[in-house]
């Protein structure tokens, strides 16, 4: 059954989704740097830059994408809707907030002064009222936990993401670390009540652990398969023998695809770009282009990859 979901232009029919890409980011930025009065931003040049990429994408193939970037981390509702309205891709923003642990993390201090009621009160006004003047609403709630635990004021997120979610039916997706603490979400998420087909877990790409995957495939979350093209934990080639073995074991209807690229990094150099095997990869079309010959070099079809990249999202969106 189709459901309304909210985009940056408002809200459209799941059914218009098309194919989609659930984990990407046009813009991010360090905690603070909106504080730096020295440091200058490219609105236009990125705007510019930005709707290239999207249009390209879209002649690609994929007409919606996901932006979680939470709160704290340089979300600008107003930029991504720009992009939207001159590419043609359908963007879909977040509300929420992003782990405390390591240098890139979030969670400012007076988030974590808050309770679990207030900060779910914060997401569900975003979610009703909209962002800002113009009143964009989020279609996603982000939450995030970092490596190896989850510490109280992560846990705080989580919880208070649930119960915006209960309150409004927005799904929830979630960022983790290192391939760590997937099920430990979902225990949080239990916890509160909620229907687990509402949740992506976030960066499962980073981990080639069946048993830890099929923890969370079991218990009916979607795994987002989004960090392809980053190397740093699992390699490429060793993400298609993952997927593969995950679509042996049936899962196929619970894998969402995409990059968790970043258009720009305001305030902070992306070191490894310098690297040009690396650099070729860091696109909104490397999946397609490289990543998924690959996949159906292994066997799987191209209605396979058309259940991971539009069938799911949309069921994602739907609860289904």
């Amino acid at each position: 059954m189709a459901a309304t979901i909210n985009t940056v232009l408002g809200p459209i029919s799941t059914a218009d989704l098309g194919g989609m890409l659930t984990h990407e980011h046009l813009l991010a930025s360090p905690m603070g740097v909106e504080y730096d009065t020295t440091l200058p931003f490219d609105r236009e040049g990125q705007l510019l830059s930005l709707i290239g990429d999207m249009k390209e994408l879209r002649a690609a193939g994929i007409s919606s994408i996901i932006d979680p970037i939470p709160i704290e981390l340089g979300r600008k509702v107003d930029f991504m809707r720009d992009v939207s309205e001159a590419s043609g891709v359908n963007i879909v923003c977040a509300t929420g907030l992003y782990h405390e642990q390591g240098t890139f993390s979030g969670l400012p201090p007076y988030f974590k002064m808050k309770s679990v009621d207030d900060l779910a009160g914060i997401f569900i006004k975003e979610i009703t009222d909209g962002i800002g003047p113009d009143h964009i609403r989020p279609g996603v709630i982000k939450c995030a936990t970092g490596p190896g635990l989850v510490t109280d004021n992560e846990r705080k997120v989580l919880q208070a993401a649930a119960r915006a979610h209960k309150a409004t039916g927005v799904p929830i997706t979630t960022h983790t670390t290192d391939g760590t603490m997937g099920p430990d979400q979902l225990d949080i998420f239990e916890g509160e009540g909620i229907d687990l087909r509402y949740v992506t877990v976030g960066h499962c790409s980073d981990s080639a652990n069946l048993d830890y995957l099929r923890n969370i495939l079991t218990r009916g979350a979607y795994v987002g398969f989004d960090r392809v093209g980053l190397e740093g934990h699992v390699s490429d080639e060793a993400k298609v023998g993952v997927v593969a073995a995950l679509v042996a074991m049936g899962f196929t209807e619970r894998i969402v695809l995409s990059h968790d690229h970043v258009g720009c990094m305001h305030g902070m150099r992306m070191t490894m770009m310098s690297d040009p095997e690396v650099a070729k990869k860091r696109s909104y079309t490397y999946l397609l282009r490289e990543f998924l010959p690959k996949l159906k070099a292994t066997g799987i079809t191209s209605d396979t990859l058309n259940t991971m990249l539009v069938d799911n999202p949309r069921r994602y969106f739907e609860g289904g």
